[in-house]
């Protein structure tokens, strides 16, 4: 009898202590934020070699995209004439490409439509500020076309890093637009997001001078100030990519997305990205999701022991 009671105590004393760890986990306290929320959340976080993800599905990426392609642009311009040896130009940012008004659509997002009227030329690295700093649809459809294609994009990336199944992109601006369906054709799992976010920052996958160039104009991004950003300190510095949906008929909301890098108190970074999709809730509710998660995160992470779990 006195053994089985001492069985029970014991059973119960690591229960508790299990209970306890559980709820100090990452995944508990993502679990808690989401409940009765009316959508799906993925998400994962890379921090040093360590990776924790949530849901981690292949979702539709929206402007998230805009980042691939601006990785092409820069690595095009880095590999230029190496491999091509009847090709003498040096490529760099400053390089001007003429806009004709063909190129444009008056109908798609577009600040850069504010300053210029086409026919005009512009430099190849404002066009990709347009592209991630303000999500300009002309800008990136300009520079996809710069860099070969949809294809030659999604052949770059194919693969790289990870497992192929894990990234997907066939559409451009002007073919998302042209009907909501293709909204879904861009995909890719969070984690696969950032596996690549991570290995253009850290390898030499890019020039420094192109890896700050980056950073500088992901840094200065407009849009979604109200998403990742709004749950981390104002002196913190972040860069990221937002992507954005129509609704369906019904309401529903494709996707609401953030993706990017923080760099903490100690001078690591660490790298999160937040899909939300099929959502039934507001532009405003799907953003101060992100946030909150963003908050979480962080929190947890600038804690003394900094280990995903």
């Amino acid at each position: 009898m006195k053994y089985s009671i001492v069985v029970a105590v014991v059973f119960l004393l690591i229960a508790g202590i299990s209970a306890l760890f559980y709820i100090n986990t990452l995944t508990f306290k993502i679990q808690k934020a989401i409940w009765g929320k009316h959508c799906t959340v993925s998400m994962a976080v890379i921090k040093d070699n360590k990776t924790w993800s949530f849901n981690n599905k292949k979702v539709p990426l929206m402007s998230v995209f805009k980042y691939f392609v601006a990785v092409k642009v820069l690595n095009k311009i880095k590999y230029i004439g190496l491999f091509q040896p009847s090709d003498n130009i040096k490529r760099s940012l400053d390089d001007k490409i003429l806009i004709k008004p063909v190129m444009i659509s008056k109908t798609t997002y577009s600040p850069m439509l504010k300053k210029y009227t086409p026919p005009f030329k512009i430099s190849v690295q404002d066009l990709m500020k347009y592209m991630i700093s303000e999500s300009d649809n002309n800008a990136t459809d300009i520079l996809i076309q710069y860099i070969g294609g949809i294809e030659a994009l999604h052949s770059y990336f194919f693969c790289v890093p990870g497992p192929c199944v894990d990234f997907e992109i066939l559409a451009d601006e002007k073919m998302m637009n042209l009907d909501i369906k293709n909204q879904y054709l861009n995909k890719a799992t969070p984690l696969y997001v950032l596996k690549v976010m991570k290995n253009t920052r850290e390898t030499g996958r890019l020039s420094i001078e192109h890896r700050n160039f980056l950073d500088k104009i992901m840094i200065e991004t407009v849009t979604g100030e109200d998403k990742l950003k709004a749950g981390l300190p104002k002196d913190v510095v972040f860069g990221h990519k937002t992507g954005s949906s129509s609704r369906k008929p019904d309401g529903i909301k494709i996707a609401d997305n953030d993706a990017g890098f923080v760099i903490l108190p100690d001078g690591s970074a660490y790298y999160i990205a937040v899909f939300i999709t099929e959502s039934k809730m507001t532009d405003a509710e799907n953003a101060a999701l992100i946030a909150q998660i963003s908050k979480i995160v962080y929190e947890y992470l600038n804690a003394k022991r900094r280990i995903i779990k």
